[in-house]
Parts: structure tokens; sequence; C-alpha cells
């Protein structure tokens, strides 16, 4: 089910977990998420929602790569892999709302955004289809 849900930055870019999960915490408590999601026509349920959980994780692997980028067992080049989880426990979530969720917080680990950018983001509507 995750790789459903999963993308690769490509080589050389690396997510600042720590930040992204300062910006995460600003959108923890009762919060309009419709900066971050879709509603639906006719859609008459509020975009506030209590957004328990906000969490972002790595897992850090080590494969070993030989010169072609294949994987093999005896190798002196070793490349690290990570992989970097973004987990919410919210009431309910809008149309997109994860993922428009999950491209902010990969914008803040990039140094694109600031973790103080959220607070401005959220609450500010306009998300509808």
């Amino acid at each position: 089910m995750s790789a459903r849900y999963r993308w690769n930055l490509g080589r050389n870019k690396k997510l600042d977990v720590q930040r992204m999960n300062m910006a995460a915490q600003r959108m923890i408590g009762e919060i309009d998420f419709s900066s971050f999601g879709l509603i639906e026509e006719g859609d008459s349920r509020t975009p506030l929602k209590r957004m328990r959980r906000l969490e972002v994780s790595r897992i850090e692997s080590i494969n070993p790569i030989d010169a072609a980028g294949v994987g093999c067992i005896n190798s002196d080049a070793v490349e690290t892999d990570a992989v970097v989880t973004i987990v919410a426990e919210c009431d309910r979530f809008l149309y997109n709302m994860m993922r428009m969720i999950s491209g902010t917080l990969v914008e803040v680990g990039l140094g694109r955004l600031q973790p103080e950018d959220i607070a401005t983001m959220v609450g500010i509507g306009g998300g509808s289809s």
C-alpha cells in the first residue's frame, strides 16, 4: 500500500525532517484545512478538521551499489537511501488533503518554505473544486 503514495526526490536531495516536524506541529489541533484540500461542490461539511497527530520520520537504509548503479553484495561503493514517512491522524480528511500537506512538508524539508509559513497557509481557504 505504501508504494501507491511514494515518490522519489532524486539524488542529492535530502529532506530536513526536523524542519518538516516543526511545520507539521503548526497543523495540530482544530484548523480550517480548506487551503490543503478540495471541497467538492455541494459538500456542506465544514473544512474545520481536528488533526490529532502529524509526524515526519526518516528510516535509513544502506544499499551496496556497483558502478553501474546495480545492487550487489560485494562492493566498496555504498549508497545510503532513506525513506521519509508522514503519519497523520485526523477526524476527517478533505479530498487530496494529505497529498497537499505532504507536498507542503516536502517543500519545507527542501528549504523552499519555512516552517513559519504554515501559519499563514492554514485557514486561508480557497480549496474548492
